[in-house]
C-alpha cells in the first residue's frame, strides 16, 4: 500500500465516522447513545492513525474501552466510581505520551469532558457536556487541518444541541402531562 491508499481508505473512514456522528445524540437511549458513540470512536481511530494523528488516535482507542464499560455500568464489574477516575487518569497518560504540541490540549480536554458526559445515566447532561467536548474536538480538527474532524465536530455539536432541544422539549411535555 501506498500512502495515496492508506489516504483513501482514512478518508472512507472519516466519511463514514462523519455520518455516524449525525446521529449519536439524537437517540433517546443512553445505551444506544453509547454504542453509535463507540463505533464512531473505532472509525475516528483508524482514521487519525492512518492519518498521523497520533493524540486523537489513541484517545479515541481509550473511547472505545470506555464506551464498552459505560455501556455495562449496571453490572457489579463496571459500576464503581473507580472506572471514571480511571478513564480520566488513562486518557490524561494517553494525551501526554501522543504529545504533539498544545493542539493536543484540545483533543484530551474533549476526551476529558466524554468521559464525564458518557458516564452520566441521563441522556440530558450527556448532550450538555457533548457540546463543550466537540468544540474541543473542532479546534483540534482545525489545527490539524482534518477536514472530516472539522466536519464530524461541526455535526456532533448540531446533533447534540438538537438532541438536547429534543429531549428538553419531551422533558417538559411529560412535566406538563404530569401536572
Amino acid at each position: 500500500m501506498n500512502n495515496g491508499i492508506i489516504g483513501v481508505i482514512a478518508q472512507i473512514f472519516g466519511a463514514l465516522a462523519v455520518i455516524v456522528a449525525l446521529f449519536i445524540f439524537i437517540f433517546k437511549s443512553r445505551k444506544v447513545i453509547l454504542t453509535a458513540k463507540l463505533t464512531d470512536d473505532v472509525l475516528w481511530a483508524v482514521y487519525y492513525f492512518l492519518t498521523g494523528g497520533m493524540t486523537a488516535g489513541a484517545l479515541n482507542c481509550v473511547g472505545v474501552v470506555r464506551e464498552i464499560v459505560f455501556y455495562n455500568r449496571e453490572k457489579k464489574w463496571a459500576s464503581s466510581r473507580l472506572w471514571l477516575y480511571g478513564f480520566l487518569a488513562v486518557t490524561a497518560a494517553a494525551g501526554v505520551l501522543t504529545w504533539e504540541g498544545m493542539s493536543s490540549v484540545f483533543a484530551m480536554l474533549g476526551m476529558i469532558l466524554a468521559v464525564f458526559s458518557f458516564w452520566c445515566s441521563d441522556p440530558i447532561l450527556i448532550c450538555s457536556l457533548s457540546i463543550p467536548s466537540e468544540l474541543s474536538w473542532l479546534i483540534y480538527n482545525i489545527i490539524h487541518d482534518a477536514k472530516f474532524g472539522i466536519v464530524s465536530s461541526s455535526v456532533a455539536v448540531l446533533s447534540a444541541v438538537v438532541g438536547l432541544i429534543l429531549k428538553l422539549t419531551a422533558k417538559k411535555r411529560e412535566e406538563k402531562k404530569d401536572a
